[in-house]
Formats: structure tokens, C-alpha cells, sequence
């Protein structure tokens, strides 16, 4: 069923709205159904003669002995819907309290400037998520664009995550972004333990000042962040370098002497189809003028920059045999897992080398 969209957000897709920062931490909650207490109820077992014997209408009351004592379910209390099945040691943090961090946050209560709301959904249902906007920018030396940078907050009740507090320049508009912020590791996690809620309890002076030194964190990575793109807009490169990246990123370690022998041509017998195609798709995204890469060309940003446009853009994940459905979650896998994420870490290796 389609969401609706209400006066200052924009629904992009189930659970992922865009907000334009003029709304505060309360009324999104309530815009994303995400208002609702957590009970914590026990699990019986029904032992197999109730099954034989059962008279509909007639009560069963259930003996003590077939209560489970090791798990129990975490219940969304205003529609009686289980959400999970989770250990005795299982510490409920109910959303409001969960974002009472972000809230002070957007207040300029551990930061020096207020946070804007930008983004903020549900994910399968109970899993609540927000997001707002740091007021940390960064930019390159001669580039006209801002990288911006975010905290995401985002919690679940079913076992499956913590409640986590992250950093990121990557905005949440789809499953893609939201699954980048969800594995960065930049933050803070608050486990589901049995003491969960004193550690979100910000009435705890301790508990404050181990966000602001997250915080004070993040803004020494963003300083170290800008110095990295800059030295790398500085440093030039030639065309061995160029021919070398290449190969290093594409080309299995045992073809280099055999590339190198032949001038840096991948058009030998030993080299696969596919790898050639793959690495003439490259180098089309790094020679082109119209897909931003003219900005620090012939530096090891411009390779950088050529490596993440490719990888997000033009390698092909998944088969023609495939809908386009597949090719999606194939393409989210290997960003997130896979291929591509590897690919993105091994260009960072080579230009810092």
C-alpha cells in the first residue's frame, strides 16, 4: 500500500521519507509510525494433549511448568503483533528513549550547532531510523561541490541489531543508502542488554560526554577525510601509473608480467572477455567529459573519483537473464560485501601506496 505524503516530506519509497530539516524529533516519530511501546511478553509451549481436547470458546490455562524460561517475545503493544523471539537478557529500548540522543543533538545539546532532520523511515515494519544532517561539511580544493556528512540513528526490537548511532556522507533516500549507513563503522552501538536503558539514559552526565567525544571524533575524521582528497588532487599521475592502476584493480595478479610485456594492453588470449570489457568500460568513465570527471583529471583523485563513478554507476552486476530486480539486489550485495566493496578498498590501498 502506497504511503502518503504529508505536507514537509517527500515519500521516496516504503519506509524512506526526505525531510527538509524544519521538523523536530517527536513529530517524526509520529509521522513514521514509529509512536508505539515495545512489551516484553513470555513465551508457552503447549503441551500436545491441549491440541487433542481443545472445545472452542473454552479457556486454557496454562501450567507454570510449560512457560519457556530461557526466551520471550518483544510485542508491538498497539497492535498485539510479535516482533521478535529474544533471549531472558533482552533489554527493551523503547523508540522515544532511543532517539532522546539525536533529539539533544538537534537541540545543540551535545554539539555546538543544531542538527536538521532530513531523513527517516521504517524498515520491515518495527525498525525505526533517523536521520539528520551534521553541521561538518567538507570540500575539496577546487571543486565546487560540498561532501556533507550525517548521524543516523536507527534501532530494532526483534534481537536482530542494536540501537546504533552513526556517521556518514551518505543521505538515506533508498535500501541501498540506508544499508551503507547501517554498516559504517564510525559511531556508537547501545547493545539490547539487560542494562540498556540506563546507558541511552541521558539524565547520566557519563552517558553525554561519551557523545561528545563521538562526536569530537567525527569531526577530526572529516578533517583527516579532506586532507586525504586533497593530497590526492595534488598528486599527479603519469600514464604508467595510470596503466598500472588499472591493471592492479581489474587483472588477477598472475597476468601482470604478461600485460606488462605487452605495453598494457589487455587485449591478450590469457585475458577473459569479460575483463577486457570490464576494464574498456574503466577507462571509457575516466577519459569521459561529461560524467564530472574533468574536475582534478590526471590526479589520484580523478583515478578515485573514476573508481566509485564506475562501481556505482556502470559495472554490470548480475546477467541479460536477470530482471532487473536481481540485478539490484546482486548490485546492493556486492556494494555492500562483495566485489565492488572490495574493489573500492583496493583502490584506496593503491593510491595510498
Amino acid at each position: 500500500m502506497a504511503e502518503q505524503t504529508t505536507s514537509n516530506a517527500l515519500t521516496l519509497g516504503l519506509g524512506f521519507h526526505q525531510f527538509d530539516g524544519n521538523v523536530n524529533v517527536k513529530d517524526v516519530i509520529h509521522q513514521i509510525g514509529a509512536d508505539f511501546t515495545v512489551r516484553e511478553d513470555k513465551l508457552v509451549r503447549l503441551p500436545a494433549h491441549l491440541f487433542d481436547h481443545m472445545i472452542e470458546g473454552q479457556p486454557i490455562i496454562i501450567d507454570p511448568k510449560y512457560v519457556i524460561q530461557t526466551h520471550k517475545a518483544t510485542v508491538h503493544d498497539g497492535f498485539d503483533d510479535t516482533i521478535g523471539i529474544v533471549g531472558n537478557d533482552y533489554g527493551t529500548i523503547q523508540n522515544t528513549a532511543a532517539f532522546d540522543l539525536l533529539d539533544m543533538m538537534c537541540n545543540a545539546s551535545v554539539t555546538d550547532t543544531p542538527l536538521k532532520i532530513v531523513s527517516a523511515g521504517m524498515v520491515n515494519n518495527y525498525d525505526p531510523y533517523i536521520q539528520a544532517e551534521l553541521p561538518v561539511n567538507a570540500r575539496v580544493n577546487g571543486d565546487s561541490s560540498e561532501t556533507k556528512f550525517y548521524v543516523f540513528a536507527h534501532t530494532s526490537h526483534d534481537g536482530t541489531s542494536a540501537l546504533q548511532l552513526r556517521f556518514s556522507p551518505v543521505r538515506v533516500i533508498c535500501r541501498n543508502t540506508y544499508m551503507a549507513n547501517v554498516s559504517s563503522k564510525l559511531g556508537l552501538n547501545f547493545k539490547h542488554s539487560r542494562y540498556a536503558a540506563q546507558r541511552v539514559d541521558l539524565t547520566r552526565e557519563a552517558n553525554i560526554t561519551k557523545v561528545r567525544e563521538r562526536v569530537a571524533r567525527l569531526n577530526l575524521f572529516t578533517q583527516e577525510y579532506i586532507d586525504q582528497m586533497n593530497s590526492y588532487a595534488l598528486a599527479k599521475v603519469t600514464d604508467k601509473d595510470i596503466n598500472e592502476y588499472v591493471m592492479n584493480l581489474f587483472v588477477d595478479d598472475k597476468m601482470h608480467d604478461l600485460i606488462r610485456q605487452n605495453n598494457y594492453n589487455f587485449d591478450i588470449e590469457e585475458v577473459s572477455t569479460r575483463t577486457k570489457n570490464v576494464v574498456d568500460t574503466f577507462k571509457n568513465v575516466l577519459d569521459s567529459d561529461d560524467k564530472g570527471q574533468d574536475f582534478a583529471r590526471g590526479t589520484k583523485l580523478w583515478l578515485f573519483n573514476g573508481t566509485t563513478l564506475f562501481t556505482s554507476h556502470f559495472a554490470s552486476y548480475g546477467s541479460a537473464k536477470d530482471t532487473e530486480a536481481v540485478r539490484a539486489e546482486k548490485k546492493f550485495n556486492s556494494m555492500l560485501n562483495g566485489t565492488a566493496n572490495k574493489r573500492i578498498q583496493k583502490a584506496i590501498e593503491l593510491l595510498a601506496a
